[in-house]
């Protein structure tokens, strides 16, 4: 149940060394979040954004009596760590807190997408409107330092909505599993999941608005000989010389104002496709080579396809406790657009409002001999940037370069998942956590074959696509096997062009996991040495209900 023993200090690796700032911070348990940020964080973004982020976080966790009363976050190496402070090492206060989350949870549940709808995402699209637009070519180098400052107050408001939606939704996923569990036994490979699968979400939405814009293109032979024949940098200005090419050229800059805030990675350091539609390209370029690929043919087939499910179980369950059951599950039902709406209003537009001014913070700092370029601002930590502005001495230049060969240098490597003291308590397996993150794999005696997480059902046997960057997504093939470190929203729409796709990190309820299963292809999650293991076109069988991957070559 409890590790009495614990409290021990985790050796540093030698190829990962550091210092600690303080004997306190060397006492906490920090782990890595590789499934967020799998090749590590700008300085500027990981000083900037997490730390309000958390706040917001701690804030949501206390109003929902979540079991932790203190978190940290820590840039180590370029890599961002976490630390969560337990409400007690107390066995029996720990599981009264949690049972007072759990009434706290079902509190919050009921209407919950509404109320995000109405209150939570309404709000932080203010927010975001307020920053990601402006001007900010008449500020003062001075005015622009305070209106930092203002953002990340307001980012921090964002990582409180951000958890007061997502938590309860988590938490409705599990309830729903122990209901479901009590009447049909343990579900098996998930199938309780497709359950929650096949309603109107934003990363369905940019998706099928891509596929109108290959189709369009279709009907434009200039247009799609362009996209074809023109490297992806360089076909918004070709198109001017294609017949139909400009107004195709407006659809897609229509297209990236709308659904253009997000980039290849969650760090603010990586132009978004609203400022290079270069990945909007190589995207039309594949949908554009399917004729039989139809999302929205899709999507109504999934819904179908659920509301078929619901019937038949519906029908099983005795009368005196269909409405506990039904009940339930509504409230479940809620995870998916919830999650998926918050990553494009919260996680991902609303990081862009810190990149925007933090570009015109470079193009200033560059302009005034501080930096070279303006993209070396992100190399900058949040307060390092904010004495430059206000006026603060000294040789950037120098600064920047000894930490963008730290940064590409520790890129190369692979973090420890924890490091500091390990708790004197640890308490058993958190399922939300896990279920989210994923937990460690049990090794499989086959070493031709890696145990993960079940995520979508089917088998599936194709040639593999390594892709640890999304930069390199345009050499995933139609019908290959998509195997990365991770996936986040703007890699959604690759999944219309794989057959299978297979991650080192993430659990059940990830995002990898959720728009797998949205379209319908076998994955399998949270391997943890996919990338590491398997080879670039090399031929694997993933099976999603099982959660396995076998080397077949």
């Amino acid at each position: 149940m409890v590790n009495q023993q614990g409290g021990q200090l985790l050796p540093i690796p030698e190829s990962f060394p550091f210092e600690w700032d303080s004997p306190e911070e060397a006492a906490k348990f920090w782990t890595a979040d590789l499934m967020h940020w799998p090749n590590g964080i700008s300085p500027l973004c990981g000083t900037m954004d997490m730390p309000p982020f958390g706040r917001g976080l701690l804030k949501a966790a206390q109003e929902l009596s979540m079991p932790f009363k203190g978190v940290g976050f820590k840039l180590i190496n370029h890599y961002a760590y976490s630390c969560f402070e337990p409400y007690s090492y107390d066995p029996e206060e720990m599981e009264g807190r949690l049972n007072e989350m759990r009434g706290r949870m079902m509190q919050h549940l009921p209407n919950l997408l509404e109320r995000w709808r109405n209150e939570y995402e309404p709000e932080t699209r203010s927010i975001n409107n307020d920053t990601l637009r402006g001007d900010y070519s008449k500020l003062g180098d001075r005015d622009l330092a305070d209106l930092f400052e203002t953002i990340v107050a307001k980012r921090e408001r964002e990582g409180e909505l951000h958890f007061l939606a997502v938590f309860p939704a988590m938490g409705g996923v599990m309830g729903f599993e122990e209901v479901y569990t009590q009447l049909f036994g343990p579900p098996k490979a998930g199938e309780h999941l497709q359950l929650l699968q096949g309603f109107p979400n934003k990363s369905i939405e940019v998706d099928t608005a891509l596929w109108r814009l290959a189709r369009e293109a279709r009907k434009r032979p200039q247009v799609l000989r362009a996209i074809k024949e023109t490297p992806p940098a360089q076909v918004h200005a070709a198109l001017s010389r294609a017949e139909g090419g400009e107004a195709f050229r407006d659809a897609v800059d229509e297209y990236t104002s709308v659904y253009g805030w997000r980039a290849a990675e969650l760090d603010i350091a990586y132009r978004t496709w609203a400022e290079d539609p270069a990945p909007v390209y190589q995207l039309i370029q594949r949908y554009a080579e399917d004729d039989e690929y139809d999302p929205e043919a899709e999507y109504r087939s999934m819904v179908a396809a659920r509301e078929a499910r619901e019937k038949v179980l519906l029908a099983d369950v005795p009368g005196e406790q269909r409405g506990m059951f039904e009940g339930m599950l509504r409230l479940a039902q809620q995870y998916l657009p919830i999650q998926e709406d918050h990553n494009f209003w919260i996680d991902q537009q609303g990081l862009c409002v810190e990149r925007v001014p933090a570009v015109e913070a470079g193009r200033r700092l560059a302009a005034a001999g501080r930096i070279a370029g303006a993209e070396d601002v992100f190399t900058l930590e949040f307060e390092e940037m904010l004495d430059a502005l206000r006026g603060g001495k000294g040789d950037l230049g120098e600064l920047v370069t000894e930490r963008r060969a730290d940064w590409e240098r520790f890129k190369q490597m692979d973090p420890p998942p924890a490091l500091g003291t390990t708790p004197p308590v640890i308490d058993d397996e958190n399922p939300m956590v896990t279920k989210f993150f994923g937990g460690p794999p049990p090794p499989n005696p086959d070493p031709r074959v890696m145990n993960g997480n079940a995520a979508s059902q089917g088998t599936i046997t194709g040639p593999a696509r390594v892709i640890t960057h999304l930069d390199d997504a345009g050499r995933l093939q139609r019908g290959e096997i998509l195997v990365c470190p991770a996936t986040m929203p703007p890699w959604t729409p690759l999944f219309g062009i794989a057959s299978g796709v297979v991650t080192d990190h993430g659990g059940v309820l990830s995002h990898t996991a959720i728009v797998a299963r949205e379209y319908r292809i076998p994955a399998v999650v949270g391997t943890k040495v996919a990338t590491k293991l398997i080879r670039d076109g090399q031929t694997v069988t993933v099976d999603g209900t099982n959660g396995t991957v076998k080397l077949e070559d």
